[in-house]
């Protein structure tokens, strides 16, 4: 896949990011079959569970309700996705990373974590490096700033990462 499919689709995940009502982290998946989606997600909770502001403020409760946005995109898929690509806006966390290996997903792709992020999350995202090799699942990652908004359309969903990283490139002379 090229740079300019890998940076439309990183795009993509970002915009459904927003569809997210985590008031803390909104995560986006996209899953294609070559340059063709096959499905999309995001973090959130199961249809029907109430996503009330006491339960997403709730650090303990939202992480167990909680389905992440790349199992939200193998659920919704309803295919076999072996040789798959997985764009996500965070790289997966180790519980994702184990499901991706196991649907036999080719390729992972995801937008390089920042250093507040890694502060928090670098062991969990090593874990997942480590289960990648062992696995022979390839991995990609884009720097920020070389994902083009323009050929991407992005639009940006208020609140969240995206603002405030994303919102830099659309106003160069604004600080996160």
């Amino acid at each position: 896949m090229s740079t300019k499919w890998d940076t439309r689709f990183l795009g993509l995940a970002a915009h459904i990011s927003g569809w997210s009502k985590d008031p803390s982290s909104q995560v986006g998946a996209v899953i294609t079959d070559g340059n063709r989606i096959v499905s999309l997600g995001y973090n959130g909770f199961a249809a029907g569970v109430q996503d009330s502001d006491e339960r997403l403020t709730d650090r303990h409760c939202k992480l167990n309700l909680t389905i992440h946005a790349e199992e939200n995109a193998m659920i919704f898929a309803k295919r076999d996705l072996r040789g798959c690509t997985v764009y996500v806006t965070h790289p997966p966390c180790p519980r994702c990373a184990s499901k991706l290996i196991q649907e036999e997903v080719g390729r992972i792709v995801y937008i390089s974590p920042s250093e507040d992020f890694l502060s928090r999350w670098a062991d969990d995202l090593k874990l997942s490096h480590e289960m990648y090799q062992e696995a022979g699942t390839e991995i990609s990652a884009y720097e920020i700033d070389q994902i083009n908004i323009g050929n991407t359309r992005v639009t940006v969903a208020p609140g969240g990462f995206f603002t405030a990283v994303l919102g830099n490139f659309l106003d160069p002379g604004k600080k996160s």
